[in-house]
């Protein structure tokens, strides 16, 4: 006659059994309500945001200021990373205003970095990053799909001769990231867009 495996442990390994069994429900349950909530805060995955129109004109600043330099505006990274969202989910790019929902207008982008502390030796050692967009959503006839915008996004960071290599990397990973952020509160911006009245 076979035993019950659970009546022949000692109470303490009975214990460890149903922590076990516990932690392991208790996980579930957790799982289930992060999911429903995530739901219910309009949460969207990458790729899965929706839009309350079905096309669009982007038109890159004529200009895109690197501290006291300027080039050509359609080499501003916000950019194509705008148009790369909205072509994710659908979203009809134009090659004309006329033939659009509306136009996403880039009035500036612009990139800086500034000194903000220096080491015994008179080298920089910590910088201050920013990046700036200035841009507005207007159809064809004028009209205004919501008021002006503008994002701006400053980063810190210290820099080491010793070092000189991983911080190089870093400064273009911090640059990278706040392109991606600026990218993202328009995309975030556009998804409550109002056609005007």
């Amino acid at each position: 006659m076979k035993k019950n495996v659970a009546s022949t442990l000692r109470p303490s390994a009975k214990r460890v059994v149903l922590a076990s069994a516990a932690s392991a429900v208790l996980g579930r349950v957790a799982t289930v309500v992060l999911t429903f909530a995530v739901a219910s805060c309009g949460f969207h995955l990458r790729g899965a945001a929706s839009y309350p129109f079905q096309s669009v004109y982007v038109q890159a600043p004529t200009t895109f200021g690197v501290g006291t330099l300027t080039v050509a505006g359609s080499g501003a990274p916000v950019v194509p990373d705008v148009i790369a969202g909205l072509s994710r989910n659908g979203i009809a790019l134009k090659s004309k205003i006329e033939d659009a929902d509306f136009s996403v207008r880039f009035l500036q982008v612009f990139f800086d970095k500034r000194v903000l502390s220096l080491s015994g030796g008179g080298r920089a050692r910590e910088f201050e990053l920013e990046y700036r967009v200035r841009y507005e959503f207007v159809d064809a006839k004028g009209r205004l799909w919501g008021e002006p915008g503008e994002i701006t996004i400053r980063r810190d960071f210290s820099f080491a001769e010793s070092q000189a290599l991983a911080k190089e990397a870093e400064e273009r990973q911090l640059v990278r990231d706040m392109q991606l952020d600026a990218a993202a509160q328009i995309l975030r911006r556009l998804q409550s867009v109002k056609r005007p009245t």
